[in-house]
């Protein structure tokens, strides 16, 4: 039985029922999948410190994620919608394709020279898994928004299953890892520094009962003349 997983989050998502992919060669590139067990031999703390520097000159990859860019052609001289074609044989393998803008919330579209792939647009994190197809192709496009800007960012990242066992991999598209870039920040929120002040619990005025008694008396003194003007 074939089965597919297709999430889309966060989006009202439109679908095209007619293909666009039209990828030159100066736009493609040709990508090896991932292995499934080096999904699993990251470091959250050093992959963190990658997105987060990623102002200051781009990352080559963060978790495995290629960092990509569409210039839509209101706002570039030469329009640039990246295609990414798989490279290899992954026959018989299961194959997933994430993305993720970068930052958050600019819609973009993808669409494949896989038969039945519909485009998809408006999309804000795309996970697609099916079996693999040698050859098979994936292109990504600015969405209304998103085309009035002069680029959008994306984080893309190819998986294919170290087995190509069709009873182990049945399920593989459910359950394997598919991380998104911004969960390092969910997972990992800002560490505020250790208070270095003084405890005010151990800095308050300790008095004794001499101390209170005297304070009470004075308080007497002053208040007592003004209470019985009160009646008098």
């Amino acid at each position: 039985m074939l089965r597919i997983s297709l999430v889309i989050l966060l989006g009202l998502v439109c679908i095209s029922d007619a293909s666009t992919v039209d990828c030159l060669a100066d736009n493609t590139t040709s990508i090896t999948p991932e292995s499934e067990a080096a999904q699993d031999d990251y470091d959250f703390d050093d992959e963190l410190a990658k997105l987060k520097g990623i102002y200051s000159g781009s990352p080559e990859t963060v978790l495995g994620y290629k960092y990509v860019s569409i210039h839509p052609v209101n706002y570039n001289e030469i329009e640039v919608n990246p295609c990414w074609e798989v490279s290899g044989s992954v026959v018989g393998h299961k194959v997933m394709l994430v993305a993720q803008p970068y930052p958050l919330g600019e819609g973009f579209c993808v669409d494949s020279n896989i038969d039945g792939f519909s485009q998809l647009c408006n999309v804000n994190e795309f996970k697609y898994c099916d079996d693999g197809v040698d050859g098979s192709t994936f292109q990504f496009s600015c969405y209304q928004q998103s085309c009035e800007k002069q680029g959008v960012n994306l984080f893309v990242k190819m998986v294919v299953s170290d087995s190509d066992d069709a009873g182990e991999i049945e399920y593989w598209c459910d359950s394997t890892n598919d991380t998104y870039p911004s969960s390092l920040i969910r997972s990992r929120p800002e560490v505020q520094p250790a208070y270095e002040g003084q405890d005010p619990s151990q800095t308050k005025e300790k008095y004794d009962s001499g101390d209170i008694a005297t304070k009470v008396s004075l308080l007497a003194l002053v208040l007592g003349p003004l209470f019985l003007s009160l009646f008098f």
